[in-house]
């Protein structure tokens, strides 16, 4: 088979390779190592190409065109004629409406749909167009989870049975390394600290986490706590610093901005407790990494979160500070700790990047029979 795969969502390095262009990769990564087809990759214009990609024999790297505009609404759809391919994956994004190709994307939420104030006006044109084009020209649609499938299925009118969950693995490149890692030198002092990791944006639920937060330091036996907040600026982020001052936990917030993957594991291994406050998600990546790579979770009760941690998070309303407060400290005075660690490693075993891009090769397949 020859499968295009659309990948001008990918940054590949710096603050905007987070989220959806870190989870992109690690899926087209996945792909790349079944040699069984041949694969056209397509890239942004200026887009680095990563050196390895080159070396394949079974793939083959093209820019779009340098007028993106173009390239997308004309471009796309004479791709898969110029190329002879018989099958097409956006691992983010519009597919092309070209006859006679098998065409799927990737979906990873609507929550532009069901959270509009937290979007720029510009940013829910683009989610809104480019969910139509999939639910319309789509002979399949992959979803991060079941409960993203199930939102957009209703949302958009898309029969369930023409999606197909993948079970995402982690957003760092390389595996963690077996047995305890060195504390991270970007940790601004020697304190035990709480972790949250996510681009900065308002569905994100960072007010809260810091109500939340200046509540339960308000114990002498947290006290001596820091809050660690990983991640790039996103959008609407606007006041964070301020309220954090109000709140008067200047001393115990801190921001490290974005992280490089390598440092990504250790952070999450010697925090006291990870944290993903989200008012929603659509898989939980954070969720996934806490889990592999050790440590105990606090995360909001959400159906995505519950579907990728099961019984390993402590749970609290996103929505509720107090809730989000009680379960902190249930969760930091927990006599299971080791019991949950072990627990939610086993459990993230189940994730992979090798069983995503097989169960969605396999799905491809199906189409032609």
């Amino acid at each position: 088979m020859k499968l295009g795969l659309q990948a001008t969502n990918i940054f590949f390095e710096g603050p905007k390779h987070a989220g959806v262009s870190r989870t992109s990769l690690r899926l087209l990564e996945a792909i790349l190592e079944v040699k069984d087809h041949q694969y056209v990759i397509f890239v942004r214009h200026d887009s680095p190409i990563p050196g390895h990609w080159l070396d394949l024999d079974h793939v083959e790297v093209v820019r779009a065109w340098a007028k993106t505009r173009s390239w997308h609404y004309l471009g796309r759809d004479l791709e898969p004629i110029k190329h002879h391919l018989k099958a097409w994956f956006s691992v983010s994004g519009y597919v092309p409406r070209t006859p006679g190709v098998i065409k799927g994307s990737l979906v990873h939420d609507t929550f532009w749909r069901k959270y509009p104030e937290t979007y720029t006006a510009a940013d829910i044109e683009i989610h809104e167009k480019m969910a139509q084009n999939i639910a319309r020209h789509s002979n399949f649609i992959a979803a991060n989870s079941d409960t993203t499938a199930n939102d957009f299925a209703q949302t958009f009118g898309v029969p369930i049975e023409r999606f197909v969950t993948l079970p995402f693995g982690v957003g760092q490149a390389t595996a963690p390394r077996q047995g305890p890692l060195p504390r991270p030198a970007c940790l601004p002092d020697d304190r035990d600290y709480l972790f949250t990791i996510s681009t900065l944006e308002p569905r994100k639920n960072l007010p809260r986490l810091f109500e939340a937060f200046a509540k339960l330091i308000q114990d002498p036996d947290f006290s001596h706590l820091n809050l660690i907040i990983a991640g790039a600026k996103g959008w609407k982020t606007e006041g964070i610093a301020e309220r954090v001052a109000a709140l008067g936990i200047t001393d115990h917030v801190h921001f490290l901005g974005f992280v490089p993957d390598e440092e990504v594991p250790a952070l999450f291994q010697h925090a006291l407790l990870a944290i993903t406050p989200s008012l929603d998600e659509g898989f939980g990546v954070p969720v996934l990494e806490a889990m592999t790579y050790g440590a105990v979770i606090a995360s909001s009760d959400t159906p995505a979160l519950r579907e990728i941690g099961g019984p390993v998070p402590y749970y609290f309303d996103p929505k509720d500070e107090d809730s989000m407060t009680q379960t902190l400290k249930q969760a930091l005075q927990a006599d299971d700790r080791s019991k949950r660690i072990e627990m939610a490693r086993d459990r993230a075993s189940g994730f992979s990047w090798s069983r995503s891009a097989d169960i969605l090769l396999k799905k491809i397949q199906s189409q032609f029979k």
